[in-house]
């Protein structure tokens, strides 16, 4: 009897440690979130519409973030970026975070070939892109490309490499026409129809693709037909080295993430490359916040693309974040492996003030803030909480979210500028 007096002692005794603890840990969260609400003096001479952003003439490459994947209100700001930068400085073509197989031919459409949108975006691997948002980008893209003379005449890129199997069907055809392969030869590495590529076949595949790439020799960029081939060549062997031909690398580790992110931006640059020739050699990019910022926000990470991109074009890269207060996300569920609806606070103390702006949304140029004792310039130039929300959750997000769900950095280090929300609402994927 004493042994279990003894054990229910010990039982209430850790009960009530972890309820003070659990208590704490919580009062903790709702402070942090209380303080990062108050209201900045004087917030109102910051706040801009998205209108006022102004990029020096210098730069050639702009990034647009998502501080989470799967929100409305960040699909719609690639839209109105891409529409000033257009129509305002000349910017010929955008670049998305998707291979660039599903992406082109998408740019068929965009360049005034027949399709249906609706079919195109379900060719997406990432649902995220099966919204309503994305159909009105792209359909403005091809709409502007009906009126607009030739050398300003808009493209649509991919520079991931999650997806390679979208470009077997046009490789297949380019080979035939190009008497790069016969259709047996093709087939017996691809098949008669897409296959998945794994680890059996990858090398296999690699090899014959390389040889294909080594029959076209150098290609002129302003071909449509060569300049996709060659660059799904690239993105079907980058899926192949990256994940599958590296022991240690897979789309889960922190090999493979480097690795993509390195070659994601050696993709964008190569695009960049492409535009100087065909275009105006201006272009807008849109990613998670985590590919685009200049700077790493953790020590475990390696290069982003972001960083390689600040490093290798220097003042031509400008890089404009997002944040928000609240998202309703729509987002993949890592034990279900289905999509759920969630909701997180980011408590970033500059996207609260989003309430204060005109439909729950402003712009903060970084470079105008001068006042080295302002609230706000103090903010920017220190850690502070931002919302950082990728494509999957599990319910320990609830429990830790400065681990899970939000990143501490210094804005001024990662962004250019951002672009903050209120309250942001979920995608409808259809």
């Amino acid at each position: 009897m004493k042994i279990l007096k003894v054990v229910k002692r010990i039982f209430i005794v850790l009960f009530c440690l972890i309820f003070v603890l659990v208590l704490g840990y919580s009062i903790t969260l709702l402070f942090e979130n209380i303080q990062a609400h108050q209201k900045i003096a004087n917030i109102e001479k910051f706040i801009q519409p998205i209108d006022a952003l102004k990029i020096s003439p210098k730069v050639q490459l702009v990034s647009i973030g998502e501080a989470a994947h799967g929100s409305s209100d960040f699909q719609e700001l690639k839209l109105d970026v891409l529409k000033k930068l257009v129509q305002e400085d000349g910017f010929t073509a955008f670049a998305l975070e998707a291979d660039y197989g599903e992406c082109a031919t998408i740019n068929r459409y965009i360049q005034g070939k027949e399709g249906s949108i609706d079919k195109m975006l379900q060719n997406f691997s990432f649902p995220i892109y099966h919204t309503e948002q994305m159909k009105n980008l792209i359909q403005w893209m091809h709409d502007y490309n009906q009126s607009a003379p030739q050398d300003k005449k808009l493209r649509f890129y991919g520079f991931d490499m999650q997806n390679p199997e979208t470009s077997y069907d046009f490789l297949k055809h380019y080979c035939l026409s190009h008497s790069y392969a016969t259709e047996e030869e093709f087939d017996s590495v691809l098949g008669n129809e897409s296959i998945t590529l794994d680890a059996q076949n990858a090398q296999k595949v690699v090899d014959f693709l390389r040889g294909v790439r080594n029959k076209m020799g150098n290609y002129n960029p302003s071909i449509d037909d060569d300049r996709d081939a060659a660059l799904e060549i690239n993105s079907v062997t980058q899926a192949a080295n990256t994940w599958l031909l590296t022991p240690s690398q897979n789309a889960n580790t922190a090999d493979g993430s480097n690795s993509r992110d390195a070659d994601m931006a050696k993709n964008v640059e190569t695009l960049l490359k492409i535009e100087e020739k065909i275009g105006s050699g201006k272009m807008l990019i849109a990613a998670h916040n985590g590919h685009i910022g200049k700077s790493i926000y953790s020590k475990i990470m390696g290069d982003t693309m972001g960083v390689i991109l600040s490093r290798d074009l220097g003042e031509k890269y400008y890089a404009i974040g997002t944040d928000f207060w609240e998202v309703t996300d729509n987002i993949k569920t890592f034990e279900a492996r289905e999509r759920s609806i969630q909701k997180f606070i980011s408590a970033d103390p500059l996207a609260a003030q989003a309430r204060f702006a005109k439909d729950g949304k402003y712009f903060l140029d970084f470079s105008a803030i001068t006042d080295q004792n302002s609230k706000i310039y103090q903010l920017i130039h220190s850690p502070m909480r931002m919302g950082d929300v990728g494509e999957g959750y599990m319910w320990m997000m609830r429990l830790f979210p400065n681990q899970s769900s939000r990143i501490k950095v210094k804005p001024s280090q990662m962004f250019d500028s951002m672009i903050f929300v209120y309250k942001a609402k979920p995608i409808q994927i259809f």
